[in-house]
């Protein structure tokens, strides 16, 4: 893609032509230094320049041109869009032109495509428009055609993955279906029975409950020693002999 060459040639021919207000002396110098390369400091030469003329759009043209090259494109627009107010027809399409490049680099096609579009309203032999012009349609529509594929694709996993948990869904919904429906069938198969679950909770109560062999040792000792104890109680007594004094 071609890049901002000729409007920066433009704006030196604007500073020797028409500059001759406040700044030119700055404006110069920022043309020098931004033509070593010296980007920040050709933004410090345009910044004093604009102290001295705040509202020349040239020098909010150079300004841009320096914030581009710092890829600081949201400055370069603003000043871009403050260079749109001169009475130069070329400053005017040079700005759009600019625009239509900052917007390329930051991704924005359609704002792109727009920017040139007014570019060329204002100039149309522009001829570095017009090939930038086409250039971002054409990658636009590359962009366009590739893109329904991609949300095709997409649509089709989330698609398969909605119905996937819909039949998760459905086999849940049917085994608790079933599982209700067992549980009303013995709730009613109870209702239907009283007697015979009273009689099952009967049995299940008298029931002999399985006790350790520790608890069955301890429970024969008790016993025999209250057999032993009873023994005891039931053992008749010896009578003492009794007291007989002494016949005198």
């Amino acid at each position: 893609m071609r890049k901002m060459i000729l409007f920066l040639i433009l704006n030196v021919f604007f500073v020797i032509s028409a500059f001759a207000q406040g700044g030119h002396k700055q404006v110069t110098a920022g043309n020098k230094l931004y033509a070593e390369e010296k980007y920040d400091e050709a933004n410090n030469k345009y910044r004093d320049a604009l102290v001295e003329n705040p509202e020349s759009a040239i020098i909010n043209f150079n300004i841009g041109d320096v914030q581009y090259k710092k890829r600081h494109f949201e400055e370069a627009i603003k000043s871009y869009e403050k260079s749109t107010s001169s009475d130069e027809i070329k400053v005017q399409s040079g700005s759009y032109y600019n625009i239509g490049n900052t917007l390329y680099k930051m991704g924005k096609l359609p704002e792109s495509i727009s920017a040139y579009k007014k570019a060329l309203e204002l100039n149309p032999e522009d001829e570095d428009a017009k090939y930038n012009l086409e250039y971002v349609r054409a990658k636009l529509k590359d962009k366009s055609e590739k893109q329904p594929q991609g949300n095709q694709q997409q649509q089709q996993q989330e698609q398969q993955q909605q119905e996937e948990q819909n039949q998760d869904k459905e086999q849940n919904s049917e085994e608790q279906k079933e599982e209700q429906q067992e549980q009303q069938q013995n709730n009613q198969e109870n209702q239907e029975n009283p007697e015979e679950q009273q009689e099952q909770q009967q049995e299940q109560a008298t029931e002999p409950k399985e006790i350790s062999k520790e608890d069955a040792e301890r429970l024969l000792n008790a016993l025999q020693n209250e057999e032993k104890d009873l023994l005891k109680e039931q053992k008749p007594k010896r009578r003492g002999r009794p007291f007989r004094g002494k016949d005198w």
